[in-house]
């Protein structure tokens, strides 16, 4: 009698061909993270428009990829980046463009890209753009709040979601999974979402970006602080007569400090026709860590005590730069990088004590000080374009008159506090608020006549083409005659009319460092620049930590009440390494799966091996192979059986069928024969199982590899997880 073996069509890696609603359910689980990564857009860029831009164009790429197919998708991908390169952070310099272009592109073209994966024969790929756009989105910044964690968990969990959907471990037809399948589908994708939030959160919040907007109106600059326009307050504050005896707040410093100067807000960021603040503050007040560009090399630590009056909008807090540490008894946030520190609810008739580093430097230090330069882009050398007109002959003149940072920054001040300039009359606020854009600016320095704020801009762009950081602070210096308005006990009462609009540049190893380059500067008798303490202005004894205000309760009382009374134990007490701790759980959780997995793998092959019985153990070795043959999906028909004789099954590699008919053709007789089984019979079936396994191994590959690593082996399924496609052919 012949044999007949039946071979396996080699199975050809081609994209199976799906219904209309498996290809719309495939592709939104495709692009849901590239979703959620583009409405995170305004925590990594100024400004809430790139959201509403980048949002729709990542659906419309993905809903046309998939009812005109990819060629149709990757046009609409290349249209968005164009839109994207519009609408993208720095305006239209070369470098900006290239920042936006890689922008858009990477989540456009990843989108797409991930539409024709999820269609293709491996749709589990499709998992890779959408993980490397998270990646690239926490390294740019959408981290250091809880708006960014909860963004990035819910990123993680799409992506968890996509991996559990069309990962290799599924079959290919609809077979419902075991329970221990579903509770580990629900583990994975709570690990997933702990974990993307974790690293957020405790990552340092990176600096908001510029953006350059579509119209060319002045949009109102609007903040968490709930003001409109901080620049035409604090204008109206120092020119309206209404508003000069306006108290603000009182501050309390000890006599034997060197005198600070209260910020109320600073920015960063500019468009070409506003400067505009960052949207969120992500960290808690209690403990503001450092910012890490241009830090200090030596500081002063103090403190003092700000009493927020009735006259103050919004939520924020005037406090002394560089802020450490604020409690009082509402609970603040902020943002390290601008200095801006905001109550969650009014501050209104709240004392906060804060503690604040002053940067300590000697002269020499000072005048050899370089650009402190954070990341690429950094929005505080950030400009829209080339300087034009009157600003750009000034910033040409100064260049070739000095030389070295500190000395173009010192004569630059020197230059706008000429007599030629004089300050806007107060009747110009009838007019509006001042002219931000490269036009106004210009007309400043031509008609001779201007803003505070149109001074400090000025100075500030210039300062940004030389390649230094700037920035622009609404804040309140100490006057001229500051011991007239103190009382013995050093408390200050800060009024309307003592409001100032300063520009600072970042250098390295000095911190920010407040330059005063206005007309209005020169009438206050105030200096060119706010020089570091030397070494010699220092006070000898060092500043008490900061009292917590004995009214009220709120969550900074509560963390700080401890941190003044027992030696800033708040910080003293290192944070929770989450970056670290939740990496570390995730790992040992995988290995804790994986060694129950192998132990449960091998506790079913003794409970089948060693039964003590030689019949019972041909049984088990024949159970035991078709066990590895469905958990490979390689299943043996229901009707196949151990016989003398028994057929090549189908649908299976060479290798496999060969071992298989041979334990075959060894269990039969042994199984339905008469009489007792010799104990070698039952070593040689083992074996041939042994033999089984290795080949299925190498016919598997990767996939069965990792299949057998993490999926638990189940002793009753001897069919295969995933029933396999209909309708396959047979050759001989």
């Amino acid at each position: 009698m012949s044999t007949t073996r039946v071979h396996a069509r080699p199975r050809e890696q081609v994209a199976p061909t799906r219904p209309a609603g498996q290809r719309w359910g495939l592709g939104v689980v495709a692009a849901l993270p590239a979703l959620l990564v583009a409405l995170a857009m305004p925590l990594i860029i100024e400004g809430s428009l790139t959201g509403f831009v980048f949002a729709p164009l990542v659906i419309a790429v993905m809903a046309v990829s998939i009812a005109l197919g990819r060629w149709a998708g990757l046009g609409v991908a290349l249209l968005g980046v164009f839109i994207g390169i519009l609408v993208g952070p720095g305006g239209y310099a070369p470098e900006s463009v290239l920042v936006s272009a890689m922008l858009s592109g990477s989540i456009l073209i990843g989108t797409w890209l991930g539409q024709v994966l999820v269609l293709g024969p491996r749709p589990a790929s499709a998992a890779l753009p959408a993980l490397g756009l998270l990646s690239g989105a926490l390294a740019a910044g959408m981290t250091g709040s809880v708006e960014a964690g909860v963004l990035t968990a819910f990123t993680g969990l799409a992506l968890a979601l996509l991996l559990i959907l069309l990962g290799p471990w599924n079959g290919e037809g609809a077979v419902r999974p075991a329970r221990w399948a579903e509770v580990l589908t629900v583990l994975t994708i709570t690990v997933a979402a702990l974990a993307t939030y974790a690293v957020s959160v405790s990552l340092p919040h990176q600096v908001p970006r510029t953006l350059d907007l579509f119209s060319s109106t002045t949009p109102e600059s609007r903040t968490d602080g709930g003001v409109p326009d901080p620049f035409l307050v604090a204008a109206r504050w120092q020119l309206d007569p209404a508003e000069a005896g306006r108290v603000l707040f009182t501050a309390s410093t000890s006599p034997d400090s060197p005198l600070n100067r209260p910020t109320w807000a600073t920015f960063a960021t500019y468009n070409g026709i506003a400067w505009l603040s960052p949207p969120t503050y992500g960290v808690a007040g209690d403990d503001i860590p450092p910012e890490e560009a241009g830090a200090p090399q030596e500081t002063y630590s103090a403190s003092t005590r700000v009493t927020v009056g009735v006259g103050m909008p919004g939520q924020w807090v005037p406090v002394p730069q560089r802020v450490d540490q604020v409690l009082s008894p509402v609970a603040t946030r902020a943002d390290p990088a601008t200095g801006i520190v905001a109550a969650i609810s009014s501050p209104i008739d709240y004392s906060f004590d804060i503690r604040y580093s002053l940067a300590v430097a000697d002269r020499e230090t000072v005048r050899a000080a370089e650009p402190g330069l954070g990341t690429d882009l950094d929005p505080a050398v950030a400009i829209p374009g080339p300087l034009t007109g009157t600003v750009a002959a000034l910033a040409d003149l100064v260049a070739e008159e000095a030389d070295g940072t500190w000395e173009r920054l010192t004569l630059l001040s020197e230059k706008l506090r000429d007599p030629r300039y004089a300050s806007a009359p107060p009747q110009a606020l009838a007019a509006g608020p001042p002219d931000r854009s490269y036009a106004g600016l210009d007309r400043v320095l031509a008609e001779g006549v201007g803003f505070q704020e149109q001074y400090a801009a000025i100075w500030a762009l210039i300062a940004r083409s030389w390649g230094v950081p700037t920035r622009i602070a609404i804040g309140f210096p100490p006057a001229a005659e500051e011991p007239a308005q103190e009382s013995a006990d050093g408390v200050r009462t800060v009024l309307a009319s003592e409001t100032s609009i300063w520009p600072e540049a970042r250098l390295d190893g000095l911190g920010w460092v407040a330059f005063q380059p206005s007309p209005q500067d020169v009438a206050a008798e105030r200096p060119a620049v706010v020089r570091p303490l030397t070494p010699d202005e220092v006070p000898q004894q060092p500043e008490p930590d900061p009292t917590p205000s004995p009214s009220g309760s709120g969550s900074d009382d509560a963390s700080g009440g401890d941190a003044a009374n027992g030696g800033s134990e708040a910080q003293e007490s290192a944070p929770i390494p989450w970056l670290l701790i939740v990496p570390i759980l995730v790992v040992l959780l995988a290995l804790a799966w994986v060694v129950y997995v192998a132990l449960r793998r091998r506790a079913i092959r003794r409970r089948l091996h060693d039964s003590g019985n030689p019949r019972a153990d041909v049984a088990g070795a024949w159970q035991w192979a078709r066990l590895l043959l469905a958990e490979s999906w390689l299943p043996l028909p229901l009707s196949y059986a151990p016989a003398p004789d028994a057929a090549y099954p189908p649908d299976l590699p060479d290798d496999v069928q060969g071992h298989v008919v041979t334990l075959a053709r060894l269990a039969g007789p042994a199984l339905y024969g008469p009489g007792p089984v010799d104990p070698a019979i039952a070593a040689e079936a083992w074996h041939t199982a042994d033999q089984i396994d290795r080949s299925v191994r190498k016919a598997t590959g990767w996939r069965g590899a990792i299949r057998r690593l993490v999926t638990p082996l189940d002793p009753h399924r001897t069919t295969a997880p995933g029933l396999m496609a209909a309708g396959r052919t047979l050759r001989a």
